[in-house]
């Protein structure tokens, strides 16, 4: 008998909904391109042609196979780098500020001088990514640039759950392992506070927003403590507290606090601590801040120098950092505190130096992207179920709906208990229980997206059956329980249920969960005031 094909295992309404639900390793059709030949002439119409056709490819990576897509746009850098004219380049003066562990581990992304075809194309892809949600969140356009700032960072709370691995600065007896670069920790949605940081400063880069890691000083001399990071406009550094999830607010609570603020008004950050819990930096912590600047290998190497001069001109996407101007005009408005001089941050470093102890993080955090699945037919290759990830990219993108649309992705990324069972029948118990579990995560992670979608829209019964149901009901113990409290808690008070929403948020156990508190005691004391208001409008009229 002929082995049932992927549409028929998995069900026709994953591959209706999606169109490409499936795919054999390295087979899937892509779009006619033109082979790689010698050299092109170095005109600038053909370094032109050569980027637009890479970031085609890199913009819609949902249809395209993975290892076909990386190859046509490695073709591309290479041809492009041939054509492009040397750059006057130095390495940046911050590099020095780096330990010479961290500097070591990084020579070879830093110094080498053609393209690769591996992290070099992950890189230009995450750039992509990031540009492109700072699109989809609607920055731009002449927006105030404090508004956009606030903008990206919500984004960035919502739709990255917070974890604690790995730590702000690692240790011997705290070593972290999910140490992802951005595009990864995007396509997982979980970040711990250093990456939830680390994402936003590079969707404020995105922006063209001045964007710092801010370190309280170092107790004895010891290295300066990263706190949180910072928007620079308008001659202000406004604070983004990433562990907490909510922007530093204002005096009396309006607006989002800058560092002058902070610093002069120890009511800001007192405001932050809980009675079991005081918040721990406090304004006299201000004196002596310190710059951090966030950049890593890629984004200070030459070859990413040179592709940068073109590529954020002609598509709106940074791949290079100009570190030393940066924090110049970062420490001219951090300066009202004192500080040392400005430095790298080192977290992107520590990511890239600690790469090795990610494998296995890595691949359990990203499995529910794409699914392997087995053929029963030994003489043919498997399938790899990826609507998963077509849903994340499309979401990057913006495009919610439509057939091809991430809605539409993420409905397919939900098979149906019996579905599951066709996917697995007839492959070894071994193979059936690994398929089995890698569909069920890609369907719970399918779930919690739906969910943030449908509240990212206002569509709060939606979100809260999706979030409730669906998700806490169903999978009380999912690695998504604290972050579906949190965003239920969103949907309930769009429902006009804030004691509920004030509870959930209170049954939060993430690093989140102390601004989660906070936001629950700002709920039940907005709920008393409106149920005041009758009793108060009576006794005045009486």
């Amino acid at each position: 008998m002929r082995p049932l094909g992927c549409a028929a295992r998995l069900g026709a309404g994953l591959l209706v909904l999606l169109g490409m639900g499936c795919s054999r390793p390295a087979a899937r059709p892509v779009a006619p391109q033109p082979a790689a030949t010698a050299a092109p002439a170095a005109t600038k119409g053909m370094r032109a042609q050569l980027l637009a056709g890479m970031v085609a490819i890199l913009s819609e990576l949902d249809r395209y196979d993975d290892v076909r897509g990386a190859e046509q746009v490695f073709d591309r850098l290479v041809q492009w780098s041939h054509a492009a004219r040397e750059a006057d380049w130095r390495p940046d003066p911050l590099l020095a500020t780096l330990p010479g562990p961290l500097l070591d581990a990084a020579k070879a992304v830093l110094e080498r001088p053609t393209f690769d075809g591996g992290p070099d194309v992950q890189a230009v892809r995450d750039g992509l990514w990031l540009a492109a949600i700072v699109r989809t969140v609607g920055v731009g356009g002449g927006m105030d640039e404090l508004e956009a700032a606030t903008r990206l960072f919500n984004w960035t709370i919502r739709w990255l759950a917070a974890v604690s691995d790995p730590p702000m600065v690692p240790s011997e007896t705290v070593p972290g392992t999910r140490w992802f670069l951005p595009g990864e920790i995007l396509l997982s949605g979980r970040g711990s506070p250093a990456q939830r940081a680390w994402v936003f400063l590079e969707l404020l880069h995105q922006a063209g927003i001045d964007g710092v890691m801010l370190a309280t000083p170092g107790p004895g001399g010891s290295p300066p403590r990263p706190w949180v990071p910072a928007a620079i406009v308008g001659g202000e550094a406004y604070l983004f507290e990433p562990t907490y999830g909510l922007p530093i607010a204002g005096p009396g609570g309006v607006g989002v606090a800058t560092v002058r603020q902070a610093a002069t008004d120890p009511a800001i950050l007192a405001a932050l601590s809980l009675p079991d819990r005081p918040y721990p930096v406090q304004a006299g912590d201000l004196a002596g801040l310190v710059v951090l600047v966030p950049a890593d290998a890629w984004s200070l190497s030459p070859r990413m120098a040179r592709l940068d001069a073109e590529l954020e001109p002609a598509h709106g996407v940074r791949v290079a950092v100009d570190a030393t101007p940066l924090a110049t005009r970062a420490q001219a408005v951090v300066s009202v505190t004192g500080g040392g001089e400005p430095q790298l941050w080192t977290f992107p470093w520590e990511t890239l130096a600690r790469r090795p102890l990610a494998g296995s993080a890595l691949a359990e955090e990203l499995g529910p992207i794409s699914v392997p699945l087995p053929s029963t037919d030994p003489r043919q290759p498997g399938q790899i179920v990826r609507p998963l990830f077509a849903g994340r990219v499309r979401e990057f993108r913006g495009e919610l709906e439509g057939p091809s649309g991430a809605k539409a992705a993420y409905l397919a990324a939900r098979p149906s208990r019996r579905a599951i069972a066709l996917a697995v029948a007839g492959l070894p118990e071994e193979q059936a229980t690994a398929a089995t579990r890698g569909l069920a995560r890609m369907k719970e992670d399918a779930t919690y997206w739906l969910g943030l979608l449908t509240l990212s829209e206002g569509q709060f019964e939606a979100a809260a059956d999706y979030l409730g149901r669906m998700i806490l009901d169903a999978a009380p113990d999912s690695r998504w329980t604290d972050a579906a409290r949190v965003h239920l808690a969103a949907a309930l008070a769009g429902l006009g249920r804030p004691e509920e929403a004030a509870a959930a948020l209170e049954a939060d156990g993430s690093p989140q969960r102390f601004g989660s508190r906070l936001e629950a005691a700002r709920m039940r004391a907005a709920a008393e005031s409106v149920e005041s208001r009758p009793a108060e409008a009576d006794d005045s009229g009486s």
